[in-house]
C-alpha cells in the first residue's frame, strides 16, 4: 500500500512538473527580454503635466510613447529611473517618455517632486492625480510600463522593475 501511494505521489508530481514546463513555454513565446508582447488599442487617460496642464495619451499621437506608472517610495521604480533617464537622453525627440507619478497612497507631487529634483532627471513626468490612468492600465503593482507605437497601440507591457536592455526591447517593439 505504500508503494502504490508513493508512485501516486511520483506520478501526480511528474504530471505537475510536465503542466508548469508546458505553461511555462506558452507564457513564454510572448515574453522578449522582461516585455510581454501585445497588440490592442491603447486606453486614453488624462494626466496632469509639471505646468498644472491636463494632457491626454492621445496627444502624443505620431510617435512612439513609453508610459512608466512609478511613485517615489517604490524602491524598484527608484532602482529603474536612471535607466529611463539614459535612454531618453538618447532617444531624444524621437519617443515620447510619459512617467507618470501615482499620486496618493502616501505619495505627493510634492514628494514625487523632490525626489525628481534630487535625483536630476530630465524627463518628462506627468501625475495621475485621480488614478484615471492607472484604471485604464489595471496597474496593480509599479513600476510598470508601457509601450505605445505611433498609431496609438500598446505593443508591450512590463510590470516589475525593467533594465536598460529590456527599456529598449520595449521600445524596439513600439517602433515596429
Amino acid at each position: 500500500m505504500k508503494k502504490l501511494l508513493f508512485f501516486v505521489a511520483v506520478a501526480v508530481f511528474a504530471i505537475f512538473l510536465g503542466i508548469s514546463y508546458f505553461g511555462y513555454g506558452v507564457l513564454s513565446q510572448n515574453a522578449s527580454a522582461g516585455v510581454m508582447k501585445a497588440k490592442t488599442r491603447a486606453p486614453d487617460f488624462t494626466v496632469v503635466d509639471s505646468n498644472g496642464g491636463n494632457v491626454k495619451l492621445s496627444d502624443m499621437k505620431g510617435k512612439p510613447v513609453v508610459i512608466n506608472f512609478w511613485a517615489s517610495w517604490c524602491p524598484p521604480c527608484r532602482n529603474e529611473m536612471p535607466d529611463f533617464e539614459e535612454v531618453f537622453r538618447e532617444m531624444g525627440a524621437g519617443v515620447q517618455f510619459m512617467m507618470v507619478n501615482l499620486i496618493g497612497g502616501g505619495e505627493t507631487r510634492e514628494k514625487a517632486d523632490a525626489f525628481i529634483e534630487r535625483q536630476g532627471f530630465t524627463f518628462p513626468v506627468f501625475y495621475d492625480m485621480t488614478g484615471e490612468a492607472a484604471g485604464q492600465y489595471n496597474v496593480r503593482a509599479i513600476p510598470m510600463t508601457i509601450f505605445v507605437d505611433a498609431e496609438g497601440n500598446v505593443t508591450g507591457s512590463s510590470t516589475g522593475m525593467l533594465n536598460k536592455a529590456s527599456l529598449l526591447e520595449g521600445i524596439k517593439l513600439a517602433r515596429e
